[in-house]
């Protein structure tokens, strides 16, 4: 699926210029971008507003000035980015007009042999949607089916044929809260939740039932005897099938409608990564910090929204000392998960490292603890999943700014009062943070070229 992302600044200075004052108004977008299941993905970087006077209007409609061409060509050309194209037409249901439809190919053509190899973009802008299309060189287009802007919160933006198609009487009781556009928001966003086991499939189920339909799954692994404690979308009879099937099923079961594409796969792999580029919302539900680490880097490479879950139970002969988990979210311009303290370099290194380099490593003692299963139980599993998957809904709907950081104690120990406590805290960006030196880089981050490896161990 095509998808145009933006920052919340940029968009609201592209709203401003186009519905400040009457009439249609232009603008072109400067985008890094990548591709996802060979369709391209646009990450907007800046924009060039098209003053009014350079615009002129005759029979055929609306016509930009060639010497204002030449000059956005030339940006293009010496930031290296993809262009999109950008005017309004107003309304609940923007198109491209007839007129629009007759200049487009030949303009694109002409944009794809200026700027070659890169993706080309056009959008047309209503009061509350955009909707858009891209075109690629050999006449290759289609319809980008994912428009999102993330500032504080996440708001997905695209129009689509059935934008006014009503929603299901099944929502009525979240209506209150996500309103009717909100719940197609929600229906619309992809989100990809990476390990489906005992969180991962919490979270599978949550956002199902709040109404999200459009999922990428990320597992290699399966269920087990030992996981049927935990795995939410599994029964005794689905021992040895695959976690990732097993949410695909769960997901068809509740909302045929949905579309669901699973990776039974390491996420150390080309067909993993290549998949997440594209999803709007990633879910991580990892149990090792070098999965945690190819996540964060991916969500500030490619500029999506990253909700990582963490959960954690210390027991001594049969007696909890420690017990409880954090959701940590990372937006695009907020704190990453390094910056949080929340990757341990050690534990990266040895999980990103080969089977052979991590049996050396233990045999000699660098490392020690790595293999032990850590216990885990699925209602503290689901207090966490849950909390992200509130998170998310409250991000989504803009009710609140998003929390970068909270922290579930089951014990409260030492807090003044022993009880179950649910407490934000306050997160500041490391300066010289060497993650956050990948932000919005894309594919120069070289993220599949370092990670994706049949040779690496398991990832989560």
């Amino acid at each position: 699926m095509s998808t145009i992302r933006f920052s919340q600044s940029v968009f609201s200075r592209v709203y401003e210029h186009l519905f400040s004052r009457y009439g249609e108004h232009f603008a072109f977008l400067l985008a890094n971008w990548t591709y996802s299941g060979g369709e391209p993905i646009f990450m907007v970087r800046d924009v060039i507003l098209i003053p009014d006077d350079e615009v002129t209007v005759d029979a055929r409609g609306w016509n930009l000035d060639i010497e204002l061409i030449v000059r956005v060509i030339n940006s293009a050309n010496k930031s290296g980015d993809a262009l999109i194209e950008v005017h309004n037409h107003g309304g609940t249901v923007p198109r491209f007009s007839a007129t629009d439809r007759y200049g487009l190919q030949e303009f694109s053509a002409y944009v794809l042999s200026s700027l070659p190899g890169r993706p080309y973009g056009a959008t047309v802008w209503g009061d509350k949607t955009v909707y858009g299309e891209y075109f690629l060189s050999g006449e290759r287009q289609g319809i980008v089916g994912s428009i999102t802007v993330v500032g504080s919160r996440i708001w997905q933006v695209v129009s689509r044929d059935d934008d006014e198609k009503p929603v299901s009487q099944s929502f009525d009781r979240q209506l209150p809260w996500f309103t009717k556009e909100g719940q197609r928001e929600l229906g619309r966003v992809r989100v990809g939740v990476v390990g489906n086991g005992g969180t991962g499939s919490q979270v599978i189920v949550a956002l199902t039932y709040i109404g999200c339909r459009d999922f990428v799954l990320v597992d290699d692994d399966i269920a087990e005897d030992h996981s049927m404690n935990r795995l939410v979308t599994a029964t005794p009879q689905d021992v040895g099938n695959a976690k990732a099937i097993l949410g695909e099923q769960y997901i068809r079961n509740h909302a045929p409608e949905a579309h669901t594409r699973i990776i039974q796969s390491k996420l150390q792999t080309a067909e993993a990564l290549d998949a997440l580029k594209g999803v709007d919302v990633l879910f991580g539900c990892v149990d090792n910090d070098g999965a945690r680490l190819i996540l964060n880097e991916l969500a500030l490479a490619f500029s999506i929204p990253l909700f990582d879950l963490g959960v954690e139970i210390e027991a001594k002969k049969g007696r909890v000392t420690a017990a409880g988990g954090r959701l940590a979210v990372v937006l695009p311009d907020s704190p990453c998960l390094n910056c949080m303290g929340q990757i341990d370099v050690q534990e990266a290194r040895f999980f990103l490292s080969t089977p052979e380099e991590q049996a050396f490593q233990v045999r000699r003692g660098y490392v020690s603890g790595m293999e032990i299963k850590a216990p885990a139980v699925a209602p503290l599993n689901g207090v966490v999943a849950n909390v992200a998957a509130v998170e998310f809904a409250v991000c989504l709907s803009g009710q609140r700014a998003t929390s970068p950081f909270t922290e579930y104690d089951l014990l409260g120990t030492g807090r003044g009062h022993d009880s179950q406590w649910l407490t934000p805290r306050r997160i500041k960006a490391v300066s010289g943070c060497i993650e956050c030196t990948m932000r919005g880089k894309g594919d120069r981050a070289s993220i599949v070229e370092r990670y994706a490896r049949v040779d690496k161990t398991e990832a989560f």
